[in-house]
C-alpha cells in the first residue's frame, strides 16, 4: 500500500511538472507570437484571437441582450420622438414575428427590408432574428425596375416598407409593380411577375386597402404562448444558417446577391464592437450610417451585442441633424463615410455645435483622404478617429486602426486585420506576393460569406476551395499586418459609399433613341470620393443631349446617387486591338479636359 501510494505521488509530481513546463513553452510561444505574427517574406498574416468566437444566432442575442441590457436605451430615434430600451425592442420584435408567422412566414423564409432609417426597419430586423427569416436589405432609392430585381432574385416572401420618406413614392411604385393587389384585399399576392412574393407590408399614416398595415401588425397583442413557442423556436435555429442578404457588386455591373451567416454576421458584429472597447462601458451611437448597408449593419450588431445606444438622428444622412444629435444625447461616438464627413465639417464650421462629449469617429465604406483624416480629428477634437476596410462579402470590416499607427498610418493606411481573420496578397497567377507587394488581397475567416445566393458560377470567381476569397482590391500588406488599399481591380464605382454599377447605368441610357452606345466612368471627386461621368456615342442625324436632358431621362427610372454628374460625347470609343472599350482612356481623356480648362 505504502508503495502504491508513494508511485501515485510520483505520478502526481510528474505531471505538475509536465504542466508546469507546458505553460512555459506555452508564453514563451505566445510571446514569440507576439513578437513576430508572420514566418515568412511571403505576404501573408494570420491574426489570432484572444477570446474564443461566439456559437450563436442573432436571434439568441436579442434574448441574451434584454437580460443583460434590461432598462438601458438601445434605440432613440430622434426623428420619430421614440425611444426604446433593450428589453422593449425584445417585446416589440416579439410581437411582431408571431404576427408575420401568422400571416404564413416560417423559418427560412426570405423577409426584404424597403426603408430608410427607422424604429420599424430596426424592430422588424430583430423580429425576422427570433423567427429565423433571412433578410434582404434594400437600398431604400431602388426605383420600379431596381426593386423588380432585387424582389425576384432575393426571392423575397413577404416586402416590409413604408407609404413614403422624403421624395421617395414607395407606395406609388409598388402599385406600378403590383397593380392587381388591389382586386385582392390582404390576401396572399398572386402575380406571375413575382413568383416568390406574397405579402406587402406597409407602414403608413392613413389606411391603405391594397397592402397589410405594420400599424396593425406591431400593435395588435400576441397570445403569450405563440411568443413562448417562438422563444422555443430561437434554439432550433442553427448558427450556421442564412441571416442577411446583401446585393453587391459583379463584373457583370448586375448586382449579386452575398449570403451571410448568423455566425459570420453575429462575430464580425461581436469583433468589431471588442475592438473599439464597447464592451467596457456604455457608449451613445450617433447613428448616420444607413441600416440597409453592410457598414451600418455591423454597427448595429456591435451595439445590440455590447449594450450601446444608438441614436438615428433622421431617415435619410442629415449634416445638422447629426450634429444636433451629438449636442442632444451627449454621443461618444460617431460612425460615417468620408463624404458623411466632409459635410459634417462644413456644418460645423458653420454651426459650432457643442459636441464635446464625442471621443471616437471611424470612417469607412469608401477611400478616407489623409486631408479628412486630419481635419476631421481636429474640428471635433476627438481623441480617436479609425479607419476600416471591408466589403458585403465579409460581413463588413477585416481590417480596422486601433490606436497604435503612426500619425503616416493612421492617415494612410486602414489598419490591422481583426481577430481570427487571415489575410494574403496574391499576384495575377494566384501566386501570394512579398510583403511591400501590390497584388489582390485575399482575406480568410469566419466572416466570409456563405455564398453568392443561387449563383454558383460567380462564387466560385471569388471564393475557392480553401475558403479565401478574392476582394478584388489592390492591396499592400506589411510584416506587422498593416494594410494599404491602393484601388480596384473591379470596375465599380464608390460615390459617397454607394456601390454603383456602371453596367446598370448604361443599360438605361442605351434605352435612350437618340443613344447609340454608353459607357460610364468614375471621376475622382473630393467630396464624394468619385463622380459619375456618362460618354455618350449618340446615332447619326441626332442633336446634342443637355446634361439636364440626360439627367431628366434617369430621374425616376434609377436611383438618385446613379444619375451621371457629367456627360460627355464622342465619336468613338477608345479601344484595344481585340475591340474591348479602355475606360481608363476615358478618364485620362477627362483629365486632360480639366487641365486644359485650369481647373
Amino acid at each position: 500500500m505504502q508503495i502504491r501510494l508513494t508511485l501515485l505521488r510520483a505520478i502526481g509530481h510528474c505531471k505538475q511538472v509536465n504542466a508546469q513546463l507546458n505553460a512555459v513553452r506555452s508564453a514563451s510561444y505566445q510571446i514569440q507570437l507576439n513578437n513576430r505574427r508572420c514566418y515568412s517574406d511571403r505576404a501573408y498574416f494570420h491574426q489570432v484571437g484572444n477570446e474564443p468566437l461566439l456559437y450563436r444566432t442573432l436571434g439568441q442575442q436579442v434574448q441574451i441582450s434584454a437580460s443583460k441590457y434590461g432598462e438601458r436605451p438601445a434605440l432613440i430615434s430622434r426623428h420619430e420622438n421614440k425611444r426604446y430600451t433593450f428589453a422593449e425592442v425584445k417585446n416589440e420584435a416579439e410581437n411582431l414575428a408571431v404576427k408575420l408567422n401568422e400571416l404564413g412566414m416560417q423559418r427560412g423564409d426570405h423577409l426584404g427590408l424597403w426603408i430608410t432609417n427607422n424604429s420599424q426597419w430596426y424592430i422588424t430586423y430583430l423580429a425576422a432574428a427570433l423567427a429565423g427569416y433571412t433578410v434582404a436589405c434594400i437600398n431604400p432609392a431602388l426605383q420600379a425596375q431596381e426593386i423588380a430585381y432585387a424582389l425576384k432574385k432575393a426571392r423575397v416572401k413577404t416586402l416590409v416598407t413604408k407609404a413614403n420618406c422624403g421624395l421617395q413614392d414607395f407606395y406609388g411604385i409598388l402599385k406600378e409593380l403590383l397593380p392587381s393587389t388591389s382586386l385582392n384585399g390582404r390576401r396572399p399576392i398572386n402575380d406571375p411577375k413575382f413568383p416568390y412574393l406574397r405579402h406587402v407590408v406597409v407602414q403608413s399614416d392613413t389606411p391603405l386597402s391594397e397592402f397589410q398595415s405594420w400599424e396593425e401588425l406591431s400593435r395588435s397583442k400576441a397570445d403569450l404562448q405563440d411568443i413562448s413557442a417562438l422563444n422555443k423556436n430561437v434554439e432550433l435555429i442553427a448558427p450556421e444558417s442564412d441571416c442577411n442578404i446583401q446585393f453587391t457588386s459583379g463584373t457583370t455591373g448586375v448586382p449579386k446577391v452575398a449570403l451571410l451567416s448568423h455566425f459570420s454576421y453575429l462575430n464580425q458584429g461581436h469583433q468589431f464592437g471588442f475592438f473599439y472597447e464597447l464592451h467596457k462601458s456604455h457608449k451613445t451611437i450617433c447613428f448616420t450610417l444607413p441600416f440597409f448597408h453592410i457598414f451600418g449593419l455591423s454597427v448595429v450588431m456591435s451595439a445590440l451585442s455590447h449594450g450601446a445606444t444608438l441614436v438615428l438622428p433622421s431617415p435619410r444622412f442629415d449634416s445638422v441633424a447629426a450634429l444636433e444629435s451629438v449636442a442632444a444625447e451627449g454621443c461618444n461616438m460617431i460612425f460615417g463615410t468620408p463624404t458623411m464627413y466632409v459635410d459634417l465639417l462644413e456644418k460645423q464650421r458653420e454651426l459650432n455645435k457643442p459636441i464635446h462629449t464625442l471621443e471616437t469617429g471611424i470612417v469607412g465604406g469608401a477611400a478616407c483622404t489623409p486631408e479628412i483624416y486630419t481635419q476631421t480629428k481636429k474640428m471635433f477634437a476627438l481623441k480617436n478617429f479609425y479607419i476600416g476596410y471591408g466589403m458585403s462579402e465579409n460581413s463588413a470590416a477585416s481590417f480596422m486602426q486601433d490606436g497604435t499607427e503612426s500619425e503616416e498610418e493612421a492617415a494612410q493606411t486602414v489598419g490591422r486585420l481583426l481577430q481570427h481573420a487571415e489575410a494574403k496578397v496574391i499576384d495575377d497567377k494566384g501566386e501570394t506576393v512579398r510583403f511591400g507587394e501590390v497584388g489582390e488581397l485575399c482575406v480568410r475567416g469566419y466572416f466570409v460569406m456563405t455564398e453568392y445566393y443561387d449563383d454558383v458560377e460567380k462564387t466560385k470567381e471569388v471564393l475557392d476551395k480553401h475558403g479565401w476569397l478574392k476582394t478584388g482590391d489592390t492591396f499592400i500588406l506589411e510584416p506587422n499586418g498593416v494594410g494599404r488599399i491602393l484601388g480596384r481591380k473591379k470596375d465599380v464605382i464608390i460615390r459617397g459609399g454607394e456601390n454603383v454599377f456602371p453596367k446598370e447605368i448604361e443599360d438605361y441610357l442605351d434605352t435612350h433613341e437618340d443613344i447609340i452606345e454608353a459607357q460610364v466612368i468614375g471621376i475622382p471627386d473630393k467630396r464624394m470620393g468619385e463622380e459619375i461621368c456618362a460618354y455618350l456615342r449618340l446615332r447619326s442625324g441626332a442633336k446634342v443631349l443637355t446634361v439636364d436632358e440626360v439627367k431628366n431621362f434617369c430621374k425616376g427610372k434609377i436611383a438618385h446617387f446613379k444619375v451621371p454628374r457629367y456627360v460627355r460625347f464622342v465619336d468613338e470609343y477608345p479601344k484595344t486591338s481585340s475591340g474591348k472599350i479602355q475606360k481608363f482612356e476615358l478618364l485620362n481623356m477627362f483629365n486632360k479636359e480639366l487641365k486644359s480648362s485650369g481647373n
